[in-house]
């Protein structure tokens, strides 16, 4: 957990799992074994083992152990976070490997854990944690959409090989749709333009008189167009959209700065129910202000000033950057 990029903390993990929970996002197996695998590993190294630890999650998508006097010792805070993990997993055999390993920890010496391990890596290919966004779900009004796992139909009647990757990109289709409001918004537009057009050519023209309009179906496609483009949300002018993740940052933090305390202001700045972590260093004309990482809708920047310095993530919600925590920079075990 040295290197630099594992240093770059982005949230606590036992935070990460709860948000994973309330998403419509899946455990996998293989983000299942890299989790497992990093928190067994990273107890082993904690140096000396009566640090007390908690347990956060890098910015590659991996666990590491933070020294932290507000933690546990490292085999507590371990099994918790097996325990924690296991809790999220839908898949059986999968959550049991994990369950299994949490009671290793507890029960064997850590020499004996790398059979653990090997278990684990014979189960699923290890994959990074899914970062973000993560739009939390209504899980028991979810609605499934379930796919046939082989091809049929026409389909059938094609190669194999073009099949499967049909298959593969109406899957991955299926799963953009639940998981991007964009796509969404897109497809209903471009249905409703479809809609529009297709009354057009099967309305009557009328009686051909003078009062009668004929209708036009081009002129309806353009027509539908623009109620579907009003759709979209509105864009907040508060903090002003750009490419630049740093500058998006500090607007951002400078407004979480004028706050002080005031909830209304708060809320508008912060992500609701985030950990939150350490208190924000002001930030002036002096504050260096640098992205490290950019997930799509979650970014990691580093602020500092001539004293200290933080790592502080911000989640993108309605076209506005808000605070998820905050983190100072401080040395981490080897």
């Amino acid at each position: 957990m040295s290197s630099s990029a594992a240093s770059v903390l982005v949230e606590p993990f036992g935070a990460y799992l709860q948000r994973r929970a309330r998403s419509s996002v899946d455990v996998s197996p293989g983000e299942a074994v890299t989790a497992a695998v990093g928190l067994l590993r990273g107890c082993r190294r904690v140096e000396p083992p009566a640090h007390l630890v908690r347990w956060w999650l890098s910015a590659t998508g991996r666990p590491s152990a933070v020294f932290d006097d507000g933690g546990a010792d490292p085999i507590a805070a371990t099994a918790e976070s097996l325990s924690e993990l296991a809790a999220v997993i839908p898949d059986a055999p999968t959550r049991q490997l994990v369950q299994s390993a949490r009671e290793s920890v507890l029960t064997r010496p850590p020499r004996e854990w790398e059979a653990v391990e090997r278990r684990l890596f014979r189960h699923a290919s290890p994959l990074p944690l899914i970062l973000g966004p993560l739009a939390p779900v209504d899980r028991p009004a979810e609605a499934v959409t379930t796919l046939p796992t082989k091809a049929g139909g026409i389909l059938a009647l094609v190669d194999a090989d073009l099949s499967d990757a049909v298959w593969a990109a109406v899957r991955d289709l299926a799963q953009r749709w639940r998981g991007s409001r964009p796509l969404r918004l897109t497809v209903v537009g471009v249905c409703a333009a479809a809609l529009v057009l297709g009354v057009s050519i099967l309305m009557p023209s009328g009686d051909g008189g003078s009062g009668s309009t004929s209708v036009v179906p081009g002129a309806a496609v353009s027509a539908a167009a623009t109620p579907a483009a009003a759709a979209a949300p509105t864009v907040d002018s508060r903090v002003p959209l750009s490419d630049d993740v740093a500058e998006n940052a500090r607007i951002t933090l400078e407004r979480a700065a004028q706050c002080q305390a005031d909830t209304d202001c708060e809320s508008e700045t912060w992500e609701h129910g985030s950990p939150r972590g350490d208190a924000l260093i002001p930030v002036t004309d002096a504050t260096a202000v640098q992205m490290v990482d950019d997930f799509g809708g979650v970014s990691v920047v580093r602020v500092s000033d001539s004293s200290s310095a933080q790592y502080v993530t911000l989640v993108r919600r309605n076209d506005r950057w808000l605070v998820r925590t905050v983190k100072t920079i401080t040395d981490q075990p080897s």
